[in-house]
């Protein structure tokens, strides 16, 4: 639609401390963020290569924090959870080169996959930072940036609606293939949104409607 603006909200997730304290992360241009949830007030900060602009949250998984980012898709880190003041030099594990410009990476058994919007679909060792694969999607025709949407988990599979080419499915595992590549007949929008689940149903939304997609469930 001519003139329309394309908004993405990043969502800031929450860490639990044994202690019972509780931060936000939050991932700003070349900088990343733990703010005490009750009182706003930042605990602890590290300095990262991520900049222009960070569109991906961060992936908190145990108590490491996994960051991607930066324009135009500078980088990826993992750090260490807690600390306080500036802790840039003791908290890194580990920075590559791989990176998403606008999709949040899903971690499934030990990795993180995503598609970038480049069209190349990504699978990450969480421990080290290591490429399983970095692999370019076949199946995507239609020309432009083809993916903005976040990948999803659900039943050993992982499911990625691209923007104008159907909703792919790939294999939760070190091998990359094309499962599928659903489209719904008769939209011809754009599908920006990361897809949902609810029972048996996947949730799709386009610019112009959206979708339930399966049998049963409530």
């Amino acid at each position: 639609m001519a003139g329309q603006r394309w908004f993405r909200i990043i969502e800031p997730p929450v860490l639990k401390y044994d202690d019972g304290r509780t931060e936000l992360i939050l991932a700003v241009p070349g900088e990343v963020w733990g703010l005490n949830a009750r009182t706003g007030k930042l605990a602890w900060f590290a300095e990262t290569q991520l900049t222009g602009n960070v569109c991906p949250s961060p992936v908190v998984v145990g108590s490491d924090i996994f960051l991607f980012g930066g324009f135009r898709s500078s980088g990826s880190y993992c750090l260490r959870s807690g600390g306080k003041g500036d802790v840039t030099q003791t908290h890194v594990k580990w920075q590559t080169r791989s990176s998403s410009y606008v999709a949040t990476p899903v971690h499934f058994n030990g990795r993180l996959y995503w598609a970038d919007d480049q069209g190349i679909a990504w699978c990450l060792k969480l421990e080290t930072g290591e490429t399983v694969y970095r692999e370019r999607i076949p199946e995507l025709r239609s020309g432009g940036r083809p993916i903005y949407a976040s990948p999803i988990v659900a039943g050993g599979r992982i499911y990625i609606p691209t923007r104008r080419d159907g909703t792919l499915v790939i294999p939760a595992d070190d091998n990359f293939s094309v499962l599928a590549m659903n489209r719904i007949a008769g939209d011809e929008s754009d599908f920006n949104a990361t897809a949902a689940v609810h029972g048996k149903r996947l949730i799709l939304r386009s610019n112009r409607a959206i979708y339930a997609v399966g049998a049963g469930g409530q």
